[in-house]
């Protein structure tokens, strides 16, 4: 892991779960989960009513996000 991916890039938002259908497709994201770690990627799809999160992280991986779980999505948008 690059030390770019441990430290949350500057001028980036907290996007809290609710607030998830504001993200479009291609928005530059950074996430932590515990027990999971540090990512950072961009916006592949977002569920409008159930707070689900699809993240193409880099280096090349997709990823599910859920709402109800310990995860923080940080957004440069």
């Amino acid at each position: 892991m690059t030390s770019t991916l441990l430290k949350r890039p500057v001028g980036y938002r907290h996007i809290p779960a609710s607030k998830w259908t504001e993200l479009t497709s291609g928005d530059a994201v950074w996430i932590y989960e515990a027990g999971w770690g540090v990512g950072a990627g961009r916006v592949d799809e977002v569920s409008g009513d159930h707070e689900l999160l699809w993240v193409f992280l880099e280096p090349g991986s997709r990823r599910l996000l859920c709402g109800t779980d310990a995860v923080e999505v940080w957004s440069a948008a």
